[in-house]
């Protein structure tokens, strides 16, 4: 046996049951053409995409998985970025909740309209709520919202301190951090959350 038929014998498999995890039928078919073409990596970081953009739940053996395929390949470092927006099926604690196309969201619109008057920094531009602190009241919007629906990068996001005030705020309220990349808010959600947990534990 060479080199080259390796990874179809050992890992197809286990890569055709992680494209079952994908939310789109066509776009596990796809992943598989580029698998079966010898794109073995690149199969691995469309999976890891996939699964990203839909938020995709995993259980903690699955993310094991697919993190071990993406090992195997050497695609590492993209694979970890992308699963991080998969949220894990069995953990109580969840840093971060989707809201988005739930009726939390439209909430959250309402509330930053009456909140940001003339003068902050997002007043007048159309804000699209996507995901919330597990542990306050920070939620992550999306600037650019017809950009990151087509695809097109990079797409501005920003992290938000609702007040719930129900009420226009004096700028620069409510606290506001801009950013280039979406990872780079992840990052500050995830800060946030481990924070409140030390300070939990420290009361």
């Amino acid at each position: 046996m060479n080199d080259v038929t390796t990874p179809w014998i050992l890992y197809r498999p286990e890569f055709l049951r992680l494209a079952g995890l994908a939310a789109q039928a066509d776009s596990a078919v796809s992943m598989m053409s580029t698998w079966d073409a010898g794109e073995w990596g690149l199969a691995v970081e469309d999976l890891a995409d996939l699964l990203s953009e839909h938020h995709t739940p995993l259980l903690r053996a699955d993310r094991a998985a697919v993190l071990g395929l993406a090992e195997v390949f050497d695609v590492s470092g993209r694979t970890m970025s992308a699963l991080r927006w998969c949220p894990d099926l069995e953990s109580e604690d969840e840093w971060w909740r989707e809201v988005e196309g739930l009726p939390r969201a439209s909430a959250i619109a309402d509330e930053l309209i009456r909140e940001i008057a003339p003068g902050h920094a997002l007043y007048g531009v159309p804000l699209a709520p996507w995901l919330e602190c597990g542990a306050c009241d920070d939620v992550l919007v999306r600037l650019d919202d017809e950009n990151a629906r087509t695809g097109s990068t990079p797409y501005k996001v920003a992290v938000v301190h609702v007040g719930w005030s129900r009420r226009a705020e004096e700028p620069p309220w409510p606290a506001t951090i801009v950013f280039d990349r979406a990872l780079d808010a992840l990052d500050r959600l995830e800060a946030c959350f481990r924070t409140a947990g030390t300070d939990k534990a420290d009361a």
